[in-house]
Formats: structure tokens, C-alpha cells, sequence
């Protein structure tokens, strides 16, 4: 067996082989025909719920934005995407052990790779497939926007004047309140790669709690729910606690960063990227561990 290893101290973290054949096996599964589809459908809604619904949309500076959910303040797609984003990513890649385990082969390729191995070589391959997962609507939503209108003009985004009189008739993309207006005034091809690589890494942890939980669920198909359950509780969490918990912690609020919010809150949004971050992290680490040692506990 010729198998390529990253070392740490005397044991063996990764097995880039097994890797590579899990990533390939879920990239050519129905669960990825399933994914694209369910991100075209997200895509068509979007524009449906932007060009026919019954308001005018003013008009403004040509750019493919216009039509990009999370950019857009326009459409009902976005809100939508953000809600089923745990779901798509782990669909995609928060089954990898399972599919072992369903299939027969996970108690053989445990002994071969040892479970240490085999843990980390899963949760590194569903992250990867989760982030995959998690942006594909947005690849496609991008795509078919800058076929439709390859143009990149920047849109100020104040809605105000120095009184506070609102521009009625002003199209706003970008809210010049909203937590990323800065990294958009300074760089639109910057932003747009930066929205994507934050929704890629907050999906691929949420594929990583996925995989966590199939090594101690049996039932088949629970572990692509349980990332959507949890997500939906904490984005309830506010409401729940009487709002002792700021919705801008949830990532359904902070990823839909085109609506402005108030400057006294909106450094929320930050703490809720970092938060939503590292609890994610922490919860897949200490799956993972349980997992690790389940043998010497």
C-alpha cells in the first residue's frame, strides 16, 4: 500500500489516498447532482421573487450583483439559502463515515488506517466537501449574473442624506451600514472572495459536526439533519432568550450583510463570524477526540 502521511510526533494523522477517494466518490454521487440542483432551484427563486414580484426596482450603475443573493436586498432567495446552507453541506459531505458503515466496509478500513487515522482523514474530507457544498449556490448564482450582465460598477451605498432624509428613489446593493460595506467600497472582486471562502469554511464545519455525529448514530441519514436542527435552534436563540442573545450571532443574520443595521449593534456581526467559528470548531474537535480515544476510554 502506497499511501502518502503527514506525521506528527509517532503517529500518523492523514491518509491523503483515502482522502482523495472519498472526495471523489461524493463528487460523483446523486448527493452532488442532488446539491446543484437544489442551488439552481435557489438561483431560479431568486430571480422570480426579484423580477416579478410586485415593487419597482429603481434603476442604477450596471453590475452583476444586482442579481446575487447575499448581495442583493432584493429577492427571496438569499434568506432561503441561508437557511438550508447546514443542510446542503451536509448532504454532501456529512456522510462519509456513514456510507462506510452502511456499505460494510468501515470496520475493515478502521483496522487498516487505524481509527485515529481514519477520524482525521474524514473530518478533513468532510470539510472539504461541506464547503463545496455550502457555495455552490452561490458559484452558480455568480456564474449565470455575470453572463447576464458581466459588468462590475460600484454602487454607493447611503441611503440618507446629511438631514437624515431617506433617498426614496436610490437603488442601495450594499447598505453603507451593513458590516461589510468597507470591504466593498474598497474592493468588489475582494468582497465577493471573501464572502465566499467565510460561507465556504461556516459550511465545511458544519459538514465537520455532521461527520462527528455519524460515529455515534447508527440510523442512517441522521447526521445530515442534525447540522440544520442545531443551526435552526441557535438562530432562535434570540427570541428565546428574550433577546439576551443578539441575532447578528446567528450566521442567517451576519451572511445576509446587504441590509444595513444600527452602528451600535453591528459589531455584533464580527462577534458572531468568530463565535459561530469557534463553537463549530470546538464541537467537531470534540467529536472527533471522543471518537479518537473511544478505544482507551
Amino acid at each position: 500500500r502506497h499511501a502518502v502521511w503527514i506525521r506528527e510526533d509517532e503517529g500518523v494523522l492523514m491518509d491523503w489516498r483515502l482522502m482523495r477517494n472519498q472526495l471523489v466518490g461524493q463528487l460523483r454521487s446523486v448527493r452532488m447532482i442532488g446539491v446543484i440542483v437544489i442551488s439552481c432551484m435557489l438561483v431560479a427563486v431568486q430571480y422570480l421573487t426579484t423580477y416579478r414580484a410586485s415593487y419597482v426596482i429603481p434603476s442604477s450603475e450596471s453590475t452583476l450583483l444586482r442579481d446575487v443573493m447575499l448581495f442583493s436586498q432584493y429577492g427571496t432567495g438569499g434568506g432561503m439559502y441561508l437557511l438550508l446552507l447546514p443542510f446542503l453541506s451536509a448532504l454532501l459531505g456529512g456522510s462519509v463515515v456513514s456510507l462506510e458503515r452502511h456499505a460494510g466496509r468501515l470496520p475493515m478500513v478502521v483496522i487498516r488506517e487505524g481509527r485515529g487515522r481514519f477520524v482525521t482523514t474524514a473530518m478533513s474530507s468532510g470539510f472539504v466537501l461541506g464547503g463545496v457544498g455550502g457555495i455552490m449556490p452561490m458559484i452558480a448564482n455568480l456564474s449565470i449574473a455575470a453572463m447576464r450582465n458581466p459588468h462590475l460598477n460600484f454602487i454607493d451605498g447611503v441611503s440618507a442624506d446629511a438631514r437624515g432624509r431617506v433617498y426614496s428613489s436610490k437603488y442601495i446593493l450594499i447598505s453603507s451600514d451593513s458590516w461589510i460595506y468597507p470591504l466593498y467600497e474598497f474592493n468588489q472582486v475582494l468582497c465577493i472572495l471573501c464572502v465566499v471562502l467565510l460561507i465556504f469554511v461556516i459550511a465545511g464545519l458544519f459538514s465537520t459536526v455532521a461527520v462527528g455525529v455519524s460515529f455515534f448514530m447508527q440510523r442512517k441519514y441522521t447526521e445530515v439533519l442534525v447540522p440544520f436542527v442545531l443551526s435552526l435552534v441557535w438562530w432562535m436563540l434570540p427570541s428565546l432568550t428574550g433577546g439576551k442573545i443578539p441575532d447578528q450571532w446567528s450566521h442567517v443574520i451576519f451572511l445576509d450583510f446587504a441590509p444595513g443595521a444600527d452602528h451600535s449593534v453591528r459589531w455584533q456581526n464580527y462577534v458572531g463570524i468568530v463565535l459561530s467559528t469557534a463553537l463549530l470548531l470546538a464541537l467537531s474537535t470534540v467529536l472527533a477526540c471522543v471518537e479518537r480515544y473511544r478505544d482507551a476510554l
